[in-house]
């Protein structure tokens, strides 16, 4: 489409950049050097006049500043943890040579509260920030508020959604983006359907929203397919990041309910290592890892986890807007993917069976603690390949909700839409809060 629309000489050489760029950025920094000299030489002849005035790297290159506004702290080891780790990779992305080619200059805020965030968006875009990139479900609206204000600027926010075409149309220059993880909660879930004692588990949730009551019901899912007599209680905490609420929860799901596998939505690895504390003491209780790989957090009591690598959406964001920025060709940012423009939804499914999992944007983590038995894994990573391949997914028919409601017909799939908006329950839970 872009190739049709666009014929001028300098315009093509430009999107043979951005092929060059990915190319580079799969292969290795050596490749990634002469996509950046490819994108040197189209950025000469399609610069616009802003990018015209701007600073120049070393090497002519326009630079363009990207920021991270953080709802928690880097250190969290959870989700603003994984969501910086993203943001280190696409700077030794785009920058591998900070003083010849470097193309951004990213930076970041931490502890960004959610009330507070159009303040802080509103102060990147004053200190010259190009791209914004914003990290909390809660960060939806300032956003949109920020892009509408600021049309000369790219904001992407991470977890949202459109709330209709109309707004979709006037908003060009913002975008929403998730890696979902709930494949690989339903993956978690089957290990834990398996290796529970109690038949009884525990989940602990900063808030039930549909991202975290899509991930609720895909391990249910996984863990009742597994083991039929599972049930599963759960806790809201009221906040992303909370380690003393998290323990307490942990620690009432375990003595009160008597849940020997824990699942969690928080941002610490609190959960992780309260199970880690029971096993200690000789009693064998459960759990994972979030987001980031917290296994050192709980050697004994960790079974395998959800990970997420926010590097390469990041690097294919950050590209579209720099380039859209310096030719004036907003089309490829406002174009991609063609899918679903401007809503990047990636998942288990854009992941490889046999790649390392950590380098996958959603995976689980490998190998599984030797604690869970050989048939275990077998059957995990049988599902975990149904998966990827695609055929296979958790919300597959007949699903049915608490009141034995067909959520799901048979032989049907959730969409894209009907799982951003997922607010019932599915059939197995035992407490939740009122």
């Amino acid at each position: 489409m872009l190739i049709r629309r666009f014929m001028g000489t300098s315009r093509r050489e430009l999107l043979k950049a951005v092929a060059a760029f990915a190319a580079g950025a799969v292969v290795g920094s050596g490749a990634t050097y002469v996509a950046l000299q490819s994108i040197k030489t189209a950025v000469e002849k399609t610069a616009t006049t802003t990018t015209a005035e701007t600073p120049k790297t070393a090497a002519g290159l326009p630079k363009m500043k990207v920021h991270f506004i953080y709802v928690g702290p880097i250190g969290d080891y959870g989700w603003t943890h994984a969501h910086e780790v993203g943001r280190r990779y696409l700077k030794s992305m785009l920058c591998p040579d900070p003083g010849k080619w470097c193309i951004v200059e990213t930076s970041y805020t931490e502890n960004v509260p959610e009330d507070q965030a159009y303040t802080y968006i509103k102060r990147a875009v004053s200190e010259g920030a190009h791209l914004v990139f914003t990290t909390s479900y809660g960060f939806m609206d300032a956003t949109k508020k920020a892009a509408a204000e600021n049309p000369d600027r790219f904001f992407a926010h991470c977890s949202g959604y459109f709330k209709d075409v109309d707004e979709w149309r006037r908003l060009a220059n913002f975008a929403e983006y998730f890696i979902d993880l709930y494949e690989a909660y339903y993956l978690n879930g089957a290990v834990a359907g398996r290796i529970t004692k109690t038949n009884k588990l525990g989940y602990v949730a900063a808030f039930l929203i549909p991202e975290v009551i899509r991930h609720m019901n895909a391990f249910l899912i996984g863990a009742r397919e597994a083991n039929p007599k599972v049930t599963m209680d759960v806790i809201q905490l009221g906040a992303w990041y909370d380690p003393e609420g998290a323990r307490k929860a942990a620690t009432t799901l375990v003595e009160t309910s008597g849940a020997d596998v824990l699942a969690f939505t928080e941002d610490s690895p609190t959960v992780l290592q309260t199970a880690e504390d029971y096993q200690k003491r000789g009693r064998a209780v459960w759990s994972f890892s979030h987001y980031s790989d917290m296994s050192q957090y709980g050697p004994k009591a960790h079974l395998t986890g959800q990970v997420v690598n926010w590097g390469p959406l990041y690097v294919e964001m950050a590209i579209r807007a720099y380039l859209a920025w310096v030719s004036g060709m907003k089309s490829i940012w406002s174009e991609w993917p063609p899918e679903r423009p401007r809503d990047y939804w990636w998942s288990m499914k854009n992941a490889y069976a046999y790649y390392d999992y950590g380098k996958n944007p959603a995976d689980i983590i490998l190998p599984l603690n030797p604690a869970v038995p050989a048939e275990v894994k077998n059957y995990v990573e049988q599902l975990r390949r149904e998966i990827i391949e695609g055929v296979w997914d958790p919300f597959t028919g007949p699903v049915r909700d608490m009141k034995g409601v067909v959520r799901v017909p048979e032989r049907r799939r959730l969409s894209k839409d009907e799982l951003y908006n997922m607010d019932w329950f599915v059939e197995g839970y035992g407490q939740l809060p009122s």
